[in-house]
């Protein structure tokens, strides 16, 4: 350095090993920790994310990949919670469906959805995991799950790439309000203290299952800040009914049945699949799938359900069968012939609803016997009660109100920073993983959107 001409040397010379000292300090009480760790100790953010789901996950791992300094706050001991419950713990990630059954299962919601499926589509979604190792198998109706069966790969995939992309996760950091100045985000204020940053995205869920951390923060912190939210639901549910003998039979599937809504005479609903009886209704996979449909029309009127067991076969045809039932074993009781056509624990009641007596010989049977019981086994009727509560729902219907979000960046159109995605959006679709898509789809493309 000798022979350097400057005004500012020799002030240079005296400050520059205080600040170096001050630096190799500062190093020692962090505990060496990597250069990246330091700049994210900063408390002024690109992205600050609400909720550690999937929709929160992506966007800020996206985000991350574009060079935006992210921070992602979860109120809960972990991440990714209620993605570990998905389908019983297998987790039906998406669908092999084309975008045209994409657009018509999402309903009211598929004109808003075609840019977030455009940037991040099911094939999409499935390279990205198989990127990250976990590579995914097709099962029936297009439904796919990670090869593994277990919802913590698709969970552990996530994570790794938060952490390949270095995003900053506070866990158990609760927001209590997203500030805003002149309609533009300002950042949010936690438990801990005022967090700033120039955009933020609320990715918090619905209302189902409030023990994973979805508990309708986001519905305030929307509403605080100006934006309409769509009734509430429960959009695929379970239901409870008023025959209590439904628990005499509970916890038997049937299959392969036909399960019709009506009211006031009207079909409202019907799907084919596969049902289960419970301690106070019934639920499994088709009631599942009409629950939306049944939520719509829940306030006009009772909603009444009928269940045919031999949806395939003619009332003509299956009178024969029965026929031949009785001829064969006309000396046993009744519901002996029955175990042909539904479970044996659901014999005796369904011949209880026709006024038999079970143990009555199948030879005694009279015509206008038979012809009870065909109609309760092309008609067994239930009448809904209530919905289980929205605690319990696979899915919350309603939310944030779509006309007032960007649906090219899912970036709001009253607040200048601020994003949603996921469940606390005005989205719903049916089973079989469209659910899924759509949160990973529009955490993807606010994560690719912010400025």
């Amino acid at each position: 350095m000798r022979g350097i001409n400057h005004p500012r040397y020799d002030t240079y010379c005296m400050v520059a090993p205080i600040l170096y000292g001050r630096l190799y300090f500062d190093l020692q009480k962090i505990g060496n920790a990597p250069l990246f760790n330091l700049v994210a100790m900063t408390n002024e953010y690109d992205f600050i994310i609400i909720g550690g789901g999937p929709a929160g996950m992506l966007a800020a791992g996206r985000a991350g990949e574009r060079g935006k300094k992210v921070i992602l706050l979860e109120k809960k001991e972990s991440v990714g919670k209620k993605l570990l419950l998905c389908a019983s713990g297998r987790c039906n990630v998406t669908n092999t469906a084309p975008f045209s059954t994409f657009f018509n299962a999402y309903e009211k919601a598929g004109h808003f959805m075609r840019p977030s499926l455009g940037a991040f589509s099911n094939e999409n979604l499935r390279s990205f995991l198989s990127s990250y190792g976990v590579e995914t198998i097709e099962e029936s109706k297009g439904r796919v799950y990670p090869m593994s069966q277990q919802a913590e790969s698709v969970r552990d995939a996530l994570q790794s790439y938060l952490d390949t992309q270095r995003i900053t996760v506070r866990k158990n950091s609760r927001v209590l309000r997203v500030k805003e100045e002149n309609k533009q985000v300002a950042g949010v204020e936690t438990k801990d203290g005022f967090i700033r940053g120039r955009n933020v995205l609320i990715a918090t869920g619905g209302l189902s299952y409030p023990s994973t951390g979805s508990t309708g923060d986001g519905y305030e912190f929307a509403i605080s800040l100006g934006h309409t939210i769509c009734k509430t639901y429960p959009a695929i549910i379970a239901f409870e009914t008023e025959e209590i003998w439904v628990k005499q039979v509970q916890g038997t599937p049937i299959k392969n049945v036909q399960i019709t809504a009506f009211q006031k005479g009207n079909k409202i609903a019907q799907h084919f699949g596969e049902a289960l009886f419970t301690h106070y209704g019934i639920s499994g996979p088709a009631i599942l799938s009409i629950s939306k449909r049944i939520m719509e029309k829940f306030d006009m009127g009772a909603i009444r359900i009928h269940i045919d067991f031999k949806p395939n076969v003619a009332l003509h045809d299956l009178d024969a069968q029965l026929v031949k039932q009785i001829n064969s074993n006309g000396g046993k009781a009744i519901k002996t012939c029955l175990t042909y056509f539904v479970p044996e624990k659901l014999s005796p009641l369904l011949l209880s609803t026709c006024g038999i007596d079970e143990k009555k010989k199948a030879s005694q049977i009279t015509a206008k016997e038979r012809k009870k019981i065909l109609d309760q086994l092309k008609g067994l009727s239930l009448t809904i009660s209530s919905p289980r509560p929205i605690e319990e729902a696979i899915i919350t219907g309603g939310g944030v109100e779509l006309n007032e979000v960007e649906s090219r960046t899912m970036e709001s159109k009253l607040i200048k920073g601020l994003y949603f995605a996921g469940e606390v959006l005005d989205i719903d679709g049916p089973t079989g993983g469209f659910n899924l898509q759509a949160a990973f789809s529009t955490g993807y493309l606010a994560g690719n959107s912010i400025q």
